[in-house]
């Protein structure tokens, strides 16, 4: 159930969005977003927590990516849902 209440939010499914094909550093996932750095390090916080993304450090950088695919075809089975 964590996973569900994590992608409820408009804001997560945006950064699962942006990160789908590859990862992605969080300075790019901020203005794809639209939302300020502290709004989007909360939901990615939530994320993580849920075990839908995972970091990693690359340099100064923390890159951002899903930590099984799998979350997309669930995605995408309850857009068609709607």
């Amino acid at each position: 159930m964590k996973i569900f209440k994590a992608l409820a939010d408009p804001t997560r499914l945006k950064i699962l969005e942006c990160i789908k094909n590859e990862e992605k550093c969080i300075c790019k996932i901020i203005p794809y977003t639209g939302k300020s750095q502290p709004n989007v390090s909360q939901h990615l916080k939530v994320m993580k927590h849920a075990g839908i993304i995972k970091e990693r450090k690359d340099g100064t950088r923390i890159m951002i990516k899903a930590t099984n695919k799998e979350i997309f075809k669930i995605i995408d089975q309850v857009k068609r849902i709607k």
